[in-house]
């Protein structure tokens, strides 16, 4: 159903998962393996494309599934490389489903990763990346080409800019109006996942 989320439950998800540490590591890893399956639901790659961009650390951690209980995490044995992460966003930016809406995210998102990888090979593709839309005729991916391209440059300011965004205000719609349990978050993202 990713085609059919409305944004504010995108959102909300994204509010989620930004206020719930738990969920990071599970989450980021669980959009990345779906993202490479497929990247035709809208909704879907907008958001495996955000948690990736500010949890990318984490999935090279290692990505940690849910048992159903919260003191259980088990971690995968599937080792995700920066190569393989910056291989699925040039793959998203070329597939015929992506629309400028998705190009955006994904720039932002390649950007951020140049904060959190540390492989040279890797900050050079982002680079490449970023350079590809310089000449764009889209004017907002032009725009932030060239911008997130100048802003790779500045090596005294570019780690604060692009440090992960501090968690958006949460909404009594999200996490409903008492104390939500972890295991009905678990539920949650698990639901979300799953459409």
């Amino acid at each position: 159903a990713g085609n059919f989320v409305r944004e504010e439950v995108l959102s909300g998800f994204i509010r989620l998962v930004a206020h719930t540490a738990e969920l990071q590591s599970y989450t980021v890893f669980k959009l990345y393996t779906s993202l490479r399956a497929d990247v035709s639901q809208e909704s879907l790659t907008l958001a495996g494309v955000w948690v990736i961009g500010e949890f990318g650390d984490v999935l090279l951690e290692g990505g940690v599934t849910s048992s159903g209980e919260e003191d259980e995490p088990s971690t995968t044995s599937e080792k995700v490389s920066e190569k393989d992460v910056l291989d699925l966003m040039e793959r998203i930016l070329i597939s015929p489903y992506t629309n400028n809406n998705i190009r955006a995210f994904v720039l932002t998102a390649v950007t951020k990763l140049a904060t959190r990888f540390h492989e040279p090979a890797q900050e050079t593709r982002i680079k490449n990346v970023l350079h590809q839309f310089d000449a764009s005729i889209e004017l907002e991916l032009q725009q932030r080409a060239i911008e997130f391209g100048t802003l790779l440059t500045m090596e005294g300011i570019r780690t604060g800019v692009l440090e992960r965004m501090p968690p958006p205000e949460l909404k009594p719609t999200v996490m409903g109006t008492g104390e939500s349990s972890r295991v009905g978050r678990w539920e949650l993202a698990d639901d979300f996942l799953t459409q």
